[in-house]
């Protein structure tokens, strides 16, 4: 019996297409009954991804966070945690990286590290919280985690709105010695706003692999 089951190697590499074939059709069954075409719809969100440069960089600018969030997830799952609270942790994270690089005046080598830093941390204390109250209180991280996502992205909207929010509502320009920004990533991409922040989720993957792998599940 047991070799017709897939092996754990195969089974891993099957599931994640396994899901995205499932999107695919589920958003092909609602385009349906909508009343759309879903070819038609699929062509146009291939052509808005690949039909020029400019598209693939943003596209990949706007999946990088993204990417950095799933891998925090799945870190904490091979813990036995469920890291629904990523949102929030994301959002304080980006506003301490957003304050260090607007208020400080340093040189690039101490800045931009120190900006990145900054993020970590803050995002780091903000999921201490679910994680000391599941250690101490036996209080489900999924329940606290999720309240949490809101009580971050309600409090950082009015700080920004209170405080970082200039005329023209916006935020003042992050100083370029803590921007992450590249102008061959910008002119191979027809001047998108692609910058080496996509550099950081191989660098977390390797990090990971290198230093814990299956640590984290006797940690746990």
């Amino acid at each position: 019996m047991n070799k017709w089951l897939p092996s754990s190697r195969l089974l891993s590499l099957s599931v994640p297409i396994i899901a995205v074939l499932l999107g695919l059709v589920i958003g092909a069954i609602v385009m349906v009954i909508s009343g759309y075409n879903p070819l038609v719809g699929y062509q146009a969100l291939l052509r808005g991804i690949f039909s020029d440069p400019y598209y693939i960089g943003e596209t990949i600018r706007s999946m990088t966070p993204l990417i950095l969030a799933g891998l925090s997830v799945a870190f904490a799952f091979r813990t036995g945690l469920f890291n629904i609270g990523v949102e929030g942790q994301l959002i304080v994270g980006w506003l301490a990286s957003v304050y260090v690089g607007l208020v400080l005046d340093l040189p690039m080598i101490i800045h931009l590290p120190l900006a990145i830093l900054a993020g970590a941390v803050a995002g780091a204390l903000w999921g201490f919280i679910p994680g000391f109250l599941k250690a101490r209180y036996h209080v489900h991280e999924v329940i606290v985690t999720i309240m949490m996502n809101y009580i971050a992205l309600y409090s950082v909207n009015y700080l920004i709105r209170a405080y970082l929010i200039v005329p023209g509502e916006r935020t003042d320009t992050i100083a370029p010695s803590a921007s992450l920004a590249s102008t061959f990533l910008k002119e191979l991409t027809d001047y998108s706003r692609l910058h080496y922040a996509l550099l950081l989720p191989f660098h977390c993957v390797c990090l990971c692999g290198l230093f814990y792998g299956e640590r984290l599940q006797a940690l746990s």
